[in-house]
């Protein structure tokens, strides 16, 4: 007579038993990752990118206006095709980014268009850096160097792209605000300028200071006399006299044979110093000559004394040259990986900044100080 179910029986009972729950987790895993996927290309879709009025009411109207949405090709980049990766890895990533933006859209941080215009180039700068991470590989997946006819392109556009391809170059170097409006690039910068002018209204120098002028100065020979020059921002000077609302300065510099109306700051640098008129000429006090070894023209150097009104000097010009920092971040990226300072000399840069200006906002007097700041940090620079 049998005592129970053999060993053998128990053991077939135990696969059977592991074997469905194993396909029930395959069948488990099937389900969710496919859940998990269809969730995903969900949000992806045009549909819920523009399903926040924050969305739909400020950059997805500059969408429908670029050629991204209607051109004579009839092919439309959706939101996804720009701003998400196509490969696993790293939409993976981007979507855990994005879980941060949905956490601040969430708690109102940019849910008006005001709000939005506020934080619009700070994520802007976010989005172009994450795609200069990524070699601009959303755009290159439609767009490469190898399928461009370059004869079908203008001149001046095939010459750009094949510079772009030899130098290495990526996308959004140059292709900014092709879909979206371009930020307002100079806010933060501007707003750094209005507060550091606050301090310098504040900032009373005293005789035997050592000062710097956030911006362009008058200069005269005596206090309320008409302006006889200009001494130029970013350039420290030594106070010698103070007397009623004014400081007299002492101004140390070199004039250059052929630029006489020009002091400039170092012996052989074109970085200017003051601009001056005749009556200022008149009254300077020349020194040493030197023959400059690259050009053979003689530099005179000189000093000047003149009175400047009190207010726009700073004791400390740290905050100063972050300024001129955030404007050079700002607005030397808008087409190319920005270059740090010391990549060329200080007379090298004059011609960088009259070629690139043009290409930026900047103002006159944004741009001087930028330059005397590059200058100042160049290959062959302040030590």
């Amino acid at each position: 007579m049998s005592s129970g179910p053999s060993v053998s029986a128990k053991g077939m009972r135990a696969v059977r038993k592991w074997v469905l729950i194993g396909l029930a987790g395959i069948f488990a895993g099937i389900i969710g990752w496919g859940g998990f996927n269809t969730a995903l290309e969900a949000t992806n879709q045009m549909a819920f990118c523009i399903s926040c009025h924050e969305m739909r009411d400020t950059v997805y109207g500059e969408y429908q206006q670029s050629s991204h949405f209607l051109n004579p090709s009839g092919i439309r980049a959706t939101c996804a095709d720009c701003h998400v990766p196509r490969d696993w890895s790293h939409k993976l990533i981007r979507k855990m980014q994005a879980s941060g933006e949905v956490f601040h859209w969430a708690i109102g941080s940019i849910d008006s268009p005001e709000k939005f215009e506020a934080k619009r180039h700070t994520l802007a700068v976010r989005e172009w850096d994450r795609m200069r991470a990524g070699d601009s590989q959303e755009c290159r997946n439609c767009h490469s160097f190898e399928a461009m006819a370059f004869h079908k392109q203008s001149i001046k556009a095939a010459r750009a792209m094949r510079d772009a391809a030899k130098d290495g170059k990526t996308c959004i170097d140059c292709h900014k605000a092709i879909a979206h409006k371009m930020p307002d690039v100079t806010a933060h910068h501007r707003r750094m300028f209005t507060a550091l002018s606050a301090i310098a209204a504040k900032t009373l120098p005293a005789v035997g200071d050592v000062v710097t002028g956030v911006e362009s100065r008058p200069l005269s020979p005596t206090p309320h006399a008409p302006s006889e020059g200009q001494l130029m921002a970013g350039h420290a000077v030594r106070v010698v006299d103070v007397a009623e609302g004014f400081v007299k300065i002492d101004i140390g510099g070199w004039r250059r044979d052929g630029t006489q109306s020009v002091l400039y700051a170092r012996q052989g640098k074109r970085i200017t110093l003051a601009i001056l008129e005749e009556p200022a000429l008149a009254r300077l006090r020349p020194g040493r000559e030197v023959e400059d070894a690259d050009t053979g023209q003689t530099w005179t150097e000189t000093h000047l004394q003149a009175w400047v009104p009190a207010g726009g000097f700073l004791r400390d010009p740290q905050p100063l040259w972050d300024y001129a920092d955030r404007m050079a971040e700002d607005n030397c990226t808008l087409c190319h990986v920005r270059r740090p300072a010391a990549a060329y000399l200080a007379n090298d840069w004059v011609g960088h900044m009259n070629s690139m200006k043009r290409l930026t906002p900047l103002s006159d007097a944004e741009a001087g100080l930028l330059l005397t700041d590059l200058q100042r940090q160049a290959k062959d620079g302040e030590k």
